[in-house]
């Protein structure tokens, strides 16, 4: 109907299972999961030191290149942050945000460990824009990703990896806080179609 094969897609949900993202209820469908708050510190704490590690590496093997591509992202965090302080609006997207880490990790050169930092990833995905909404997270992060920077752009593993240790922590504090003003009954889950993965009503 949409020219994608099912299998291909079938395929997809079967990983996402797999990673337990997404569960199955007979007669009912496919759901995205809900990751119990405990476990969500814990995914955050390995997050951090999985990034910690990405981020020493790629202050040893990051190439002039890419240290010029991480600075032309912080350059546009900087100029959404300036705009955002005269707008409702967040001065930093979460694609920016995670267009700044992701570059790290592939500058860390080390395939496994960006292997493991995807799976993480599709994990905390769905708390990306509750934490940098949160007030004062924005300006906070991006102050943080110029530390970081600073200290790959020194090739001070040691400092990139301390950094970066610190800036995932915030961001797990920060989500802790919110999650922990969230009532579970305002929790929704939506459905997802089995092969298309189309959103069904709330449950």
């Amino acid at each position: 109907m949409l020219g994608v094969s099912r299998n291909p897609v079938r395929e997809a949900v079967r990983r996402l299972q797999q990673d337990g993202l997404i569960r199955s209820r007979p007669r009912y469908g496919i759901y995205v999961a809900q990751i119990p708050a405990d476990e969500v510190e814990d995914v955050y704490l390995i997050r951090a030191a999985l990034e910690g590690t990405a981020a020493g590496l790629a202050a040893q093997r990051m190439t002039e290149g890419e240290l010029a591509e991480l600075q032309t992202v912080l350059e546009e965090q900087r100029e959404a942050a300036a705009a955002g302080a005269t707008s409702a609006r967040r001065p930093i997207s979460v694609a920016q945000a995670d267009r700044f880490h992701r570059l790290i990790h592939q500058g860390a050169h080390s395939p496994r460990l960006v292997s493991l930092l995807e799976q993480i990833y599709a994990q905390v995905m769905q708390f990306r824009k509750l934490t940098l909404s949160y007030p004062g997270r924005a300006v906070v992060s991006a102050a943080g990703h110029r530390q970081v920077y600073e200290a790959l752009r020194a090739r001070d593993g040691a400092t990139a990896e301390r950094l970066m240790r610190g800036h995932v922590d915030g961001a797990r504090l920060t989500l802790m806080e919110e999650l922990a003003e969230i009532r579970p009954s305002e929790v929704r889950i939506r459905a997802v179609d089995p092969v298309l993965g189309a959103t069904g009503p709330d449950e």
